[in-house]
């Protein structure tokens, strides 16, 4: 038997994070479900003209996935915080590599599969209370000629405009991208810091934006040229007193703006879920 990676030991890992945790995720389903109704609803009262549009609904799907994602990758390896569970967990046997691969089935694909269900089943609810609230609304301040508009469930993977004509899935993929990186971040945080992991690893974050903020503010633009960074970070304007913009910039070669964001989209999760392997691999309690 392969001791790196076997297919029916990985399956019988699987099944057994399920019997372990199957009452807390069920019920942390059932919490989701629970906070979505309560922002519809609030935001039905409070707004009942644009509360369901097109547009709340998809920041609502973004924003729910990215806090309830990212809160539930950083208990992914609580149970190393307390000693008799973490040597429970380390005792397992099968490889750290299955274990970590159990751990990004559960926080990524099927964490994201089920918040999906969970958020259109509660959408199209809402949609619909929505609409209902929204026309008697129109009804009782009815302006003659004016038409009442049933706001429709939004397709959040969907957004053509005329950046990305060409590719309408081009920002969302970039979004879910993020959200792969961001749950390889909060999971690594949780085996670094094992106690108030969330919290941790969200200052952690923060610090670095703004780490990166003073970098470019107060070292990278002191140092260049008076002018901007036009549409990409491979493209900077010159400014030149009575001559147009547009005929005063420079660029690097088109690759090296295709290798940068390729790093980001491509790389930095990768990096974060192997960084998460090699450190559970070390683990000691």
């Amino acid at each position: 038997m392969n001791q790196v990676f076997d297919f029916q030991r990985y399956s019988l890992l699987v099944r057994k994070h399920w019997g372990d945790n199957r009452n807390k995720y069920l019920l942390s389903l059932g919490a989701i479900a629970s906070l979505l109704l309560l922002w519809y609803g609030f935001l039905i009262l409070v707004d009942g003209h644009g509360a369901m549009a097109q547009d709340a609904q998809a920041i609502t799907y973004y924003v729910g996935l990215f806090l309830t994602g990212s809160f539930y990758a950083s208990t992914l390896f609580a149970d190393l915080a307390n000693k008799p569970k973490g040597i429970n967990f380390l005792a397992v046997p099968a490889s750290q590599l299955e274990k970590t691969l159990v751990m990004f089935l559960y926080c990524v694909i099927i964490f994201f599969v089920c918040y999906t269900c969970i958020f259109y089943a509660v959408d199209f609810i809402m949609v619909k209370v929505g609409n209902a609230v929204e026309a008697e609304r129109w009804r009782e301040r009815h302006i003659v000629g004016s038409v009442f508009t049933p706001h429709e469930i939004a397709n959040v993977f969907y957004k053509a405009d005329k950046h990305n004509s060409g590719n309408p899935f081009a920002t969302l993929t970039i979004v879910l991208l993020l959200f792969f990186a961001v749950q390889g971040a909060y999971a690594l945080g949780s085996i670094y810091f094992p106690a108030y992991s969330f919290i941790k690893v969200t200052i952690t974050i923060l610090l670095l934006i703004l780490f990166f903020i003073f970098l470019v503010a107060k070292v990278l633009y002191p140092i260049l040229p008076k002018g901007g960074f036009s549409n990409q970070l491979t493209e900077f304007n010159l400014y030149i007193p009575g001559k147009d913009w547009a005929s005063n910039y420079i660029q690097l070669p088109t690759w090296t703006d295709n290798v940068l964001f390729g790093f980001f989209k491509y790389v930095i999760a990768p990096v974060f879920w192997i960084a998460t392997y090699f450190r559970l691999k070390e683990k000691e309690v």
